[in-house]
């Protein structure tokens, strides 16, 4: 024989009231979970994002500096040339062709040569680009930078160029003066090519003296 339970009204509702219950924590838990997942993704946003976009700037500059030099290059080629007469070695110099230049041969068979950016000023400024033959021996011309060289002032090194050893001289040249300077033995005559600022020394070593020639 069989017996039927039968739930009242309040039974039903008392077994309702338990998804229900569990389902609204559930829905505050996720809402919970949500909200704080959200505060952290916005506060590590806030974080980055001053990062991001200092990261950007500089990479913006970077991309703005390198294609200014690379403007900058194509617009100094093809380089322009001075060449000494062949008694004086044929001395060749290769510049920039936004450079001036300004030659001065001397009675005394001496050569001035003087180069600068767009023009050759006149007084008070250290040049890009010099260069002298002189006739004076070449011992007593380097002789001229000893004191310097032993104040630490000059750093003196050997280089060679056209099958001719000579001296290197990098630092301050002279007061308020500080750049790079090459000599040379070049027959009777001293050669001296050189610059009055650092701010050239590139341009100096990689387009002067990679292609500086003469006879010697």
């Amino acid at each position: 024989m069989f017996v039927t339970k039968k739930l009242n009204r309040e039974g039903a509702v008392s077994l309702l009231i338990i998804p229900v219950v569990l389902l609204t924590v559930a829905v505050i838990v996720l809402c919970y979970i949500a909200v704080m997942y959200y505060g952290q993704m916005v506060e590590q946003r806030d974080k980055n994002e001053p990062i991001i976009s200092k990261a950007v700037e500089e990479a913006k500059e970077a991309q703005k500096i390198k294609l200014e030099s690379e403007f900058t290059a194509r617009e100094r080629e093809p380089l322009k040339t001075y060449t000494t007469p062949a008694e004086y070695g044929s001395v060749a110099l290769r510049y920039p062709k936004t450079w001036s230049s300004y030659v001065a041969l001397e009675k005394s068979s001496d050569v001035d040569y003087y180069g600068h950016p767009n023009f050759v000023p006149a007084a008070k400024v250290n040049y890009a680009l010099r260069m002298s033959l002189i006739k004076n021996d070449y011992s007593a011309e380097l002789k001229k930078y000893d004191a310097l060289v032993k104040k630490g002032e000059l750093k003196a090194t050997s280089v060679s160029i056209s099958g001719v050893t000579g001296a290197r001289l990098d630092g301050m040249l002279k007061k308020d003066q500080e750049g790079s300077l090459v000599i040379f033995p070049l027959r009777d005559k001293t050669l001296k090519v050189w610059t009055e600022s650092k701010d050239f020394r590139t341009d100096f070593n990689d387009i002067v003296l990679k292609n500086l020639t003469f006879v010697p």
